[in-house]
Parts: structure tokens; sequence; C-alpha cells
């Protein structure tokens, strides 16, 4: 009996811990979902990068030669820029800025490359030729044609070159230079045997010699208060203060170791650092002599002589290069030399008497004038050269330049 019911309360008892088993079973797997559950709930699923879109802007689609060009990148979703701009060249700047060194349509590509991958975009940028720019040189000549005698002006060189009259003369102008310090010009008037200063529009014109005979070249010392001037008329090489109006004469004939009956004929005139260098058209005295500017000098040195040329009407120097620039009427030619006048060589070739030249060192340019009626320009050693005006018969003599 007691066996029986021993083996039965056993029976009860694994049925219940199976019972409970089974509910503890169920409850644990309850808790693994729940748990799984909240854990998805607290971790959302994580999207893909976006892919770049590439976009940038330029500061102009057309521009001239020589002016740079900046791209904006304007991309999103990038981190980084590729850029090739048509010519061969790249960059990995953000917002490059290029400079074209050709004219031309150029197709420039953007690369926009981040997490999501890379894109790219093209855009068409124009190069032009640059717009004429008007230099900022005026040529100023005498015109000695006709009964009114004037000061021309040559202006708008490299865009629209203009003559037009800047102020009229007081007689036949022969030669004129120009004192930028005090905005004067100076030339010699053969007509009444004067030597005038007058401002550059013509204003405020006075006499600062008279009664000369045939008054030739001039030239400025450095501080430009010293005038000198040649009298071709009776051989002599004088200089005016400008501030007092006193007149010297420096060196006459016999200075030259000429005789009067042979003549010199002092034409042009130019000062470099304390010497003044001097043509004679004469015969046998056809040629270039140097002295000192203070009259000092015991006799004059011929420097060219006549076989060499130097038969001129106009010499100036570039004291850059230590060199004379002159005509030669013997030869119709513009030559040029050393300051003691050695290694002389041709720079072109006028084929008419050359009368006024100037030197625009800073632009290495030689400017001049011929009596059939051109004023020209040419580089340094004669190339390139230009013709800035022509008129036919019209009487070209001295001439200069000034920088605006």
């Amino acid at each position: 009996m007691m066996d029986t019911n021993f083996k039965n309360q056993t029976i009860n008892i694994m049925k219940t811990v199976k019972k409970i088993s089974f509910r503890l079973l169920m409850l644990l797997s309850l808790a693994s979902v729940t748990f799984i559950t909240s854990c998805d709930e607290d971790e959302p699923e994580v999207a893909p990068a976006a892919v770049p879109v590439a976009s940038f802007t330029t500061s102009a689609p057309s521009v001239e030669l020589g002016t740079a060009i900046t791209f904006t990148n304007t991309s999103t979703d990038a981190t980084a820029a590729q850029w090739a701009f048509g010519d061969g060249e790249t960059s990995r700047d953000l917002n490059p800025s290029h400079t074209y060194t050709l004219v031309g349509n150029y197709t420039v590509t953007l690369i926009a490359s981040g997490e999501g991958g890379t894109n790219q975009t093209t855009a068409e940028v124009t190069i032009t030729e640059p717009a004429p720019v008007e230099e900022p040189t005026e040529v100023y000549f005498t015109d000695n044609t006709g009964d009114v005698f004037t000061v021309q002006k040559i202006s708008g060189i490299g865009v629209e070159t203009v003559v037009e009259t800047a102020f009229s003369t007081t007689g036949y102008a022969i030669n004129m230079i120009y004192d930028d310090a005090n905005g004067k010009v100076y030339y010699s008037d053969d007509d009444n045997g004067q030597i005038v200063s007058v401002n550059l529009d013509g204003t405020n014109q006075e006499i600062l010699a008279t009664g000369l005979a045939e008054p030739r070249g001039l030239a400025l010392n450095d501080d430009q208060t010293l005038l000198y001037f040649n009298e071709r008329g009776i051989d002599q090489v004088s200089v005016i203060d400008l501030s007092t109006s006193v007149i010297t004469v420096l060196y006459t004939i016999e200075d030259f170791g000429i005789t009067p009956e042979d003549g010199l004929i002092p034409e042009a005139l130019a000062f470099h650092n304390g010497d003044l260098y001097i043509t004679a058209v004469e015969i046998d005295a056809e040629s270039v002599w140097m002295a000192k500017a203070d009259g000092s000098s015991e006799s004059v040195t011929n420097i060219i002589d006549y076989d060499a040329g130097g038969y001129g009407y106009s010499i100036v120097v570039d004291p850059t290069n230590n060199k004379l620039f002159f005509d030669d009427t013997d030869s119709n030619k513009i030559l040029t030399s050393d300051l003691d006048g050695a290694n002389i060589s041709s720079v072109a070739n006028t084929g008419e008497k050359a009368y006024g030249l100037a030197l625009d060192l800073e632009a290495g340019k030689i400017y001049y004038g011929d009596n059939a009626g051109s004023i020209k320009r040419a580089n340094l050693d004669g190339s390139e050269e230009e013709d800035l005006s022509t008129v036919q018969d019209r009487v070209n003599r001295g001439l200069f330049i000034v920088k605006k």
C-alpha cells in the first residue's frame, strides 16, 4: 500500500516538475524574443552614403588672355575634387584659379569624390585676345608746312592713332626738346633767330634768346637749369642760364681746329654726364664732336670722322647703355656708337634725311622723323619699324616724346 502511494506521489512530483520546466522554458523563450525585439528597436538600420553631385561656377565664362579664372566648387556630398582645365593642366584644389596661355575655347572638367562614389561635370570657358590698349606715349613734332608753323601731337598709339595740332609756333622751328620736370618745350626758331620757351599746350610763350645766327640743336643739362644751343650761322656753341637768362659762348670754330674759311656748321646737340655731343654738317667737318659742357675743353674732340658717317641733323644719348644715336645724311641711315665714337653700327635705313630723334628706353623704342613727311618708330636695333604718321610734302623737323 505504502509502495503504491509512494509511487503515485513520485509520479505526481515528476509531472509537476515537467509543468514547471515547460512554463520556465516558455518564459525564457518569451524573454529572449522580447530582448531581441528590444535590441532591434534601439539600433535602426544604417542608410547607404549619398552619391556626390558635382557642380561648380566660374568667375567669368570668357576672359582676355592672361586673366585668371577662379573656379568655385559647389558640389554636394563630396570631400575631394579633381580638375582638368582643358589645356593639359590639372589641380586638386577645392577652389582653384587658372590662367590660360593661349586663346581658344576650353572644356573644364570637375570630378567630385565622396563616400558614396564619384560624379563629374563640365563647363566651357573662352579665352580671347586682349583688347587694344592705348600706349602712354605721345609724340610731338614740328610741322613747318605752309605759312602757319605748328607743333603736331600723335596720340592713341596702339588703338587708333590721332594726329592733331598741339599749338602754333613762332616762326620756323628747327629743333625741339622737352623739359619733363617743368613741363616746358624749348625750340629754335630759324626765321626769327630766336630760342623760344612754351608750355606743352602752347601757353606762356617766352623768348629766351634773340638776334641769333641760325639757331639749331638744343640740349638741357640734368637738372634742367642750363639750355645749350648751336648757332649754325657763326659756328658757335653757347649756353643759357635759365635762372638768369645770361648767355655764355662755350666754343667757337677755332676750338674745333677748323678755319672759318672751311666752316663748321654745327647742327645737332646732346648732353650727357657733363659732356656735349655735336654734329657738324660741312665738307671735311661732317662728323660728331665731343666737348666738356662747362666750356673747359682746350679743344673739341672729333670722335667720329667724315668717313665713318655722322653728317646729321639729330643726335641723342642712351644713358642706360652708354650709346649715341645719330643720323648720317650721306647714307640716309640712323647709326649708333659707343659714347667715344667706337663700334659704329646701322640701326635703320630711313631713305630720307632724319629730322628729329627720341628714345623711349623703357619700351626699347627709337622715334624719328624724315623730310618725306613721315614719323616712324622702331626697336632700338631697327627691327619692327612702324609708320605712325605720313603726310606727303609735310616738313617735319624737331621731335620729342612725352609719357602720360
